[in-house]
């Protein structure tokens, strides 16, 4: 009961996550005085504190692997620092470019993330991706400047601000593709302490690089109280936040609900700060919100129909009984060992499922087995619905069924630990 109950929730978690960012841009951009490197620095540096307690505990309970520490360190350089200081630096440009233009840029993300997913994940894309993904990077250019004319006396300006969102777009599109490979697997707190502790000496790095040492001992009470406020609203317990609804949130449904962002961005600066846009940015806007809104949808997982067919039975001998399905028409998927879920009785529950060959027993044909990891009554099943969400491994041959039993129980393990799978 509990379980549903967070995925009832998770997407309310998501928009206030969203709702947050979206006045991130009143509390960051007063600190327009400091270079935005200080800023990213204090930032994380205040919110790797505050959670610093909650991080040692989950360190306790939970193991990090030395791939998944690698790729926490990428989304901190990519995430944390880079994209944070690319967002916070176009904002520090109040007379190039409307906080509205930043937030609305901030949009693209979900295409770097895309574009991320297909180098790193293996992930196809097709031409309606295609044509979206032009359709919106053409309302960006619209958005950003007035009637599609671009003003030379503030031009340079106004494109180096634009280049800052739209770069802080794809680093931290980026990082959500980093983030399916390994960061989803750990709990949101560990996930969002790490990410923090881990961007605090980058950051600092970052500070002396750029030359802004000097400042780093010059901070007022009032800008560490900012700094405060924003660790404790808009970033480091956003994060949090938007990592927990994730976990019990379809990938699909989040990219949704993360409209509310820029959206709320343009009230800010309408009714705060009074900026008001041109019609053709506004129409631009919109544009781009159902761009990436209907880029969200090719994104939803495939449910496919199947027959349950006869098998050799081997999986029961070993310990992991099988449904032997029918491969369906238009299987786009290469072979290899997935996590998916398995409809029966109208229950979704979650399953490891083989695609492919079995070179173990010299079967060359490619087969399409399912195992379920709870323990339901399969008998008389004649068709079932089923969906492929995560691809594990390759498929690998085994010198016997007992290390082909072992590496199975493995894949089970790894598929319960996801946090859509997982009782919280």
């Amino acid at each position: 009961m509990k379980k549903q109950t967070l995925k009832t929730y998770g997407p309310m978690y998501i928009v206030v996550a969203a709702l947050l960012w979206g006045i991130d841009g009143v509390l960051r951009r007063s600190l327009y005085s400091l270079a935005p490197s200080v800023i990213v620095f204090y930032e994380h540096l205040i919110g790797a504190i505050i959670i610093a307690p909650a991080t040692i505990i989950a360190l306790q309970r939970e193991k990090v692997t030395k791939k998944e520490w690698f790729i926490l360190l990428l989304i901190a350089l990519f995430s944390g620092v880079i994209g944070t200081l690319m967002f916070t630096a176009a904002l520090v440009k109040v007379n190039y470019i409307s906080i509205s233009v930043v937030f609305l840029l901030q949009k693209l993300q979900p295409i770097f993330a895309i574009a991320a997913a297909v180098i790193l994940l293996k992930e196809k894309i097709n031409r309606r991706y295609l044509g979206w993904a032009v359709l919106a990077f053409v309302a960006a250019f619209f958005v950003t400047f007035k009637n599609g004319q671009v003003n030379l006396a503030t031009g340079e300006g106004t494109i180096i601000a634009a280049f800052l969102a739209v770069g802080a777009a794809f680093f931290w599109g980026s990082s959500t593709a980093l983030s399916r490979l390994t960061v989803l697997k750990i709990s949101n707190t560990l996930a969002t302490g790490l990410r923090f502790v881990l961007t605090v000496p980058l950051a600092l790095l970052t500070v002396y690089i750029l030359g802004n040492s000097a400042v780093l001992g010059q901070i007022t009470t009032s800008e560490m109280t900012r700094f405060m406020v924003i660790a404790l609203s808009t970033g480091m317990v956003a994060i949090w936040i938007y990592y927990r609804g994730l976990q019990h949130t379809e990938v699909r449904v989040a990219t949704f609900l993360e409209l509310i962002f820029p959206l709320t961005g343009i009230l800010v600066d309408v009714f705060y700060y009074h900026n008001v846009l041109s019609w053709s940015q506004y129409l631009s806007g919109i544009v781009l919100l159902f761009a990436v809104y209907r880029l969200s949808l090719l994104n939803q997982a495939i449910i496919y129909i199947s027959k349950v067919t006869t098998g050799f039975g081997r999986g029961e001998k070993i310990g992991f009984p099988t449904l032997n399905l029918v491969i369906p028409r238009k299987f786009n998927f290469k072979h290899g060992i997935y996590a998916g879920r398995v409809w029966i009785g109208g229950k979704a529950m979650p399953a490891a499922i083989h695609y492919g060959p079995v070179p173990t027993y010299e079967n060359k044909k490619p087969s399409l087995e399912v195992y379920l990891l709870d323990s339901v009554s399969a008998e008389n099943l004649k068709i079932v619905n089923f969906e492929i969400n995560l691809y594990l491994r390759e498929i690998i041959k085994f010198d016997d069924a007992k290390k082909l039993s072992a590496q199975i129980a493995e894949d089970v393990a790894m598929i319960r630990a996801l946090p859509e799978n997982a009782i919280a």
